[in-house]
């Protein structure tokens, strides 16, 4: 029996010293990753973020204005200990930790009962000040190391000072005296305890206990802080009653800009509101930083967006300076251009008067794209070996509960797939869905990305029923855009830390995934060339140095004239433009993609290209298909859709190999002469 236990004591002795190096050995490169002794002690509470464009040039700095530090001396004792019954009421003993209250916290998360967060003040200031707001083991180790080197550095005086300087109260107020004055209008040496039980309960959650939004979570959440402060005895009975029975009332401008945007109430700059809003999104996404707290990013971040400066006040210019724009007020729209290689987004508008907090309309609107998503049925034909030479017959057509018709109402018999796309045809994309399916098309759509959305299961979806944003419109065009190759539009490319680590680099986001055969998606690209060229788009063709430029696009108008779009690309570059009312009412007769949106999108890129440093390039992968004699050109007659030999309604077609027409134009009016 002596000898059993003998055994057990000594497995037990041994695991408890495995156990204590393990823990050693984790500590030990916990402490490596912390910052050092100099960092710790001069330390700022809030350091601004800065925004960059692509090319290092300043966008934007996110910081606080109305910072209004307060020393711990004018902070009633009455008022600290709002704070100190609610989240640390050992702060004034421990050293650094609770450790029972971490264990009760660690047991009710463990078990799955209401969770409790067991940080001490000292570790809240630890995580403000040194750590990335993500949860987990191991942050919570390095927050307790730091919370005992702070401890041994500061007085706690100096620590609850920190912590009420720049914990959030919500509202775009940071710090007890800005709230003070917030939600009551006075300092903080003034602040009766009811008062300052309402503010110690806001920082919990920010939105939901904010007086000025929900006045009944606020005293809900009050009568807690105030129960916790007489049940520690940091106030008496006839305090905490008196302070029960107190109503309160709130400052008259407790509820200025309580509905904004919080991104407005931090930003310093306008050069580029669209992106600066995106920017503090998707840097939470990244960081993994709660939605609603903003005061995680004053933590001194470099935050590298993808935008060009001179690219985004290009597009600026272009709404500005358009004719419709200016002279409708109602009338809106929007502009986004990609790279169609790496996915990042160079400009962006949101709305002709679009600000911080505004609706983006780029990435928001939902409208229908007319005919701009015809591109995308003539894709299928293709991925079918349907060729571009084919002839469908442009005539009266009736599908169940539907005729469709022609912009111009006249119908001109039978026609190539080239013409019917370069004049915007309507029957004929109609026809060819019918007979493609709309299986093939939809599978097209979701390939290059492109989730939810309003997709039709009939025929409407040839004249683009469907709703979508311009967003989307840029990720399916990048796909045909860049050869055949899924992209995600990126936004920020890189963030570094306030110690000038990188800690996101978008490289490793990006995956190259190949969903078009490259020779198909060479076919539609010359299409949509011809389609400016010769076209509804001939009003967005961009010349460099006399010479038209490598361009594809397509012209959009939904029924009624309630949107327009222009949906082009060049080898670099994919910029989608929408014009419409934000009502999605009719704009009037002419209000045509060629007419509306166009002219956007050729102001836009003819400043673009001629910028410094801009890459036109081509389309390789059509002319690398040519040369290597997987495609053919031949000279078509757009009507018949063989061989040219009139030169009237003469077009040069693009094939692949093999399926190129051999039979003459005139081979049934020259009768057997036309074999010869």
């Amino acid at each position: 029996m002596k000898s059993k236990l003998s055994i057990a004591i000594k497995i037990f002795i041994f695991l408890f010293i495995a156990l204590l190096i393990a823990v050693g050995v984790l500590v030990y490169q916990v402490k490596k990753e912390l910052p050092n002794s100099e960092v710790i002690e001069n330390y700022q509470p809030i350091s601004p973020t800065v925004i960059y464009d692509i090319n290092g040039n300043q966008l934007d700095i996110i910081t606080l204005e109305n910072r209004a530090p307060v020393h711990i001396s004018e902070v009633p004792m009455d008022v600290q200990n709002a704070f100190l019954a609610i989240e640390d009421r050992k702060f004034r003993t421990h050293h650094g930790f609770d450790f029972m209250r971490l264990g009760k916290a660690v047991l009710s998360n463990v078990t799955g009962s209401a969770k409790e967060g067991g940080s001490s003040i000292t570790q809240q200031l630890a995580k403000n000040a040194f750590l990335s707001p993500e949860r987990s083991f191991d942050r919570k180790l390095k927050e307790a190391l730091l919370a005992i080197e702070i401890e041994r550095r500061y007085t706690k005086d100096e620590i609850l000072e920190n912590y009420l300087n720049t914990i959030y109260f919500g509202n775009g107020s940071y710090g007890i005296k800005n709230a003070a004055r917030k939600y009551f209008d006075k300092e903080p040496k003034d602040l009766t305890i009811a008062e300052a039980a309402i503010l110690a309960s806001i920082p919990k959650s920010p939105t939901k206990y904010s007086p000025t939004k929900n006045m009944k979570n606020a005293i809900e959440r009050q009568q807690v802080v105030l129960a916790q402060m007489y049940k520690y005895k940091f106030i008496t009975e006839a305090q905490y009653e008196e302070a029960l029975n107190q109503k309160i009332v709130l400052s008259k401008n407790s509820d200025l800009n309580a509905d904004l945007n919080e991104d407005e109430q931090i930003s310093v700059s306008n050069n580029a509101p669209e992106f600066t809003s995106i920017a503090i999104s998707e840097a939470k996404r990244i960081l993994k930083i709660n939605e609603s707290d903003q005061k995680a990013l004053f933590d001194g971040y470099k935050i590298y967006t993808t935008v060009d400066l001179d690219m985004q006040r290009a597009a600026y210019k272009a709404f500005h300076n358009n004719y419709n724009l200016k002279r409708r007020e109602k009338l809106n729209g929007a502009l986004i251009s990609m790279d169609p290689n790496t996915g990042f987004v160079k400009a962006m508008v949101g709305g002709k008067n679009y600000r911080k907090g505004d609706f983006n309309r780029a990435i928001s609107s939902t409208r229908q794209p007319g005919s701009s998503y015809k591109p995308f049925i003539y894709l299928a034909a293709i991925q079918q070996n349907i060729p571009m030479n084919t002839v469908i017959e442009d005539s009266p057509f009736t599908t169940p509960g539907w005729s469709p018709n022609n912009y111009d109402r006249k119908f001109r018999g039978g026609m190539s797939l080239l013409k019917a796309i370069e004049i915007s045809n309507n029957v004929v994309p109609v026809k060819l869905l019918q007979q493609i399916g709309i299986d093939k098309v939809e599978k097209i759509w979701r390939d290059a990305g492109i989730e939810g959305g309003d997709f039709p299961r009939d025929l409407t979806l040839a004249l683009g029923s469907i709703t979508t944003n311009p967003l989307n419109m840029a990720k399916a065009y990048s796909a045909i855009a860049n050869g055949g190759y899924r992209v995600k539009p990126i936004f920020i490319y890189k963030i570094e830390n306030k110690y000038g680590e990188v800690i996101y680099d978008a490289k490793k986001e990006q995956e190259k995934v190949k969903i078009y055969e490259p020779e198909d998606v060479a076919l539609i690209t010359f299409m949509l060339e011809s389609a400016v060229k010769y076209g509804t788009g001939q009003s967005a063709k961009v010349f460099k140095n006399g010479q038209l430029i490598p361009e594809a696009g397509k012209t959009g108008t939904t029924s009624d004239y309630g949107s327009a779009w222009f949906t082009g690309y060049t080898p670099t570059l994919v910029t989608i433009v929408y014009v419409g009312n934000d009502d999605n009412k009719s704009m009037g007769g002419g209000m045509t993609g060629g007419a509306a949106a166009a002219p956007i999108w050729k102001n836009y890129m003819q400043t673009v290209v001629n910028l410094e440093g801009f890459e036109v390039g081509n389309f390789a992968f059509i002319d690398d298909y040519i040369k290597s004699k997987d495609l053919s050109m031949r000279d078509i007659d757009l009507k018949t859709g063989l061989l040219d030999t009139d030169n009237m309604d003469k077009r040069t077609a693009l094939f692949k190999v093999g399926t190129e027409p051999v039979e003459l134009q005139n081979k049934y009016r020259m009768g057997l002469e036309g074999f010869f």
